[in-house]
């Protein structure tokens, strides 16, 4: 069984810049996949919950507001 939990996940990767010898910190593979899946799980449940009176009247009232639902973020 595949462990789900995302204990010591390093997301970050640092990089030195060849030209300047700075030290940057870059997303790794690993945080772009977790952003997309993200995205992906805030388009279904806009899609399951824009046909809600509930929502729609949240979203009428604040015109951004299914560009950031995403239901248990804490705002």
């Amino acid at each position: 069984m595949q462990n789900t939990t995302l204990t010591n996940v390093n997301l970050y990767e640092e990089m030195e810049n060849p030209f300047t010898g700075e030290k940057t910190l870059i997303l790794t593979s690993r945080k772009l996949a977790l952003e997309e899946q993200r995205e992906q799980v805030r388009l279904r449940l806009v899609e399951a919950f824009s046909s809600a009176p509930l929502y729609q009247a949240r979203a009428e009232k604040d015109p951004e507001y299914w560009n950031t639902f995403y239901l248990g973020q804490v705002r």
